[in-house]
């Protein structure tokens, strides 16, 4: 749905945070800024998350399994890394426990290979990524983006082309299905 806009992270993220808007959830970009401190570099990130009524918070991430990737890493964390979602969606709980687990098994790795773990990969750093005082925004055209909305526009603009059926036939009765938009 999104693919026109994918290597534009910062674009794809508030797509997503409107889609979702749309659909009645209570989204928002997420944006997490921190100073460096006690050997911690300092930092900032930028996620989705989804506050329900029942005041459970959710942490959306398109793309999270590549804040893990490492130089050099050992056959076992490479393993470890194909189980890792490439989209993250899911609660504070499982995100410190994916957290502290790659953060120790990238420390591991790197040691094993006679490197030193890079402060961006220390557990306190990713944890400061989804887990710090953040602000949320529900704004679609970023502040640093542009002051001119038509050059957000402009840069969303995908050609399409239909593709698709009329009718379709499910179970003896006849449902409209409209045709369907493919990038080129």
């Amino acid at each position: 749905m999104f693919s026109g806009v994918k290597p534009n992270r910062q674009i794809l993220r508030r797509n997503v945070m409107a889609f979702l808007r749309e659909k009645g959830f209570n989204a928002a970009i997420c944006k997490t800024k921190w100073e460096s401190s006690g050997g911690l570099t300092a930092g900032n990130y930028e996620f989705i998350d989804v506050v329900l009524s029942d005041s459970k918070r959710y942490f959306i991430d398109l793309d999270f399994a590549s804040e893990f990737v490492i130089a050099r890493p050992s056959n076992l964390y490479q393993h470890l890394l194909q189980y890792l979602p490439r989209v993250y969606v899911g609660k504070s709980e499982h995100l410190k426990q994916i957290l502290k687990v790659t953060s120790d098994a990238a420390k591991r790795s790197l040691k094993s290979k006679g490197l030193y773990l890079p402060p961006w990969r220390k557990h306190r750093f990713m944890q400061n990524k989804w887990l710090s005082p953040y602000r949320r925004t529900a704004n679609l055209f970023p502040a640093t983006f542009s002051s001119d909305p038509g050059a957000f526009i402009h840069v969303c603009a995908v050609k399409f082309r239909t593709v698709g059926f009329d009718v379709t036939i499910h179970g003896g009765e006849r449902w409209f299905l409209p045709a369907t938009a493919r990038t080129r």
